[in-house]
């Protein structure tokens, strides 16, 4: 597993995310616009909340869009669940364990999604696959 530097602010939202839902929170970034979370495996429906009423209380606390992660120990589960809710078909890891590449296969009419505008949903992507583990790269095709 990669090293994690969490800022104060991160830490900050980590753990009032935390107190709010109950939930289990690894990790945490945060953009201009939105916060996104990394929970423990099986911790997912407890941080979103029945009627998805911790989403909504996180989202208007922050001011800013809200996502939840389930962390997975198994690397493609893990990049499955950074791609949700768009319908993943396949995700191959390549290279040895210290150097490796991840692609992703979409269906074709979510790869524009998947991608974001400006390519901000796959830097986000990548950039929680390379706090989580030794991946060099995420490619979606």
């Amino acid at each position: 597993m990669a090293e994690i530097t969490l800022s104060n602010e991160t830490v900050q939202y980590i753990n009032l995310a935390s107190t709010q839902t109950g939930a289990s929170i690894r990790d945490c970034v945060v953009e201009e616009d939105r916060v996104v979370f990394v929970v423990e495996k099986g911790q997912l429906g407890v941080a979103i909340g029945s009627k998805a009423k911790n989403l909504e209380k996180l989202r208007s606390l922050f001011k800013k869009n809200v996502k939840f992660v389930e962390f997975d120990e198994d690397k493609t589960r893990f990049v499955s669940n950074l791609c949700k809710p768009y319908e993943v078909t396949k995700v191959t890891i390549e290279g040895n364990d210290e150097i490796s590449m991840v692609r992703i296969e979409v269906n074709p009419r979510d790869k524009s999604k998947l991608i974001g505008k400006g390519g901000r949903n796959i830097n986000m992507i990548r950039k929680m696959v390379q706090r989580h583990y030794h991946i060099k790269d995420v490619q979606i095709v």
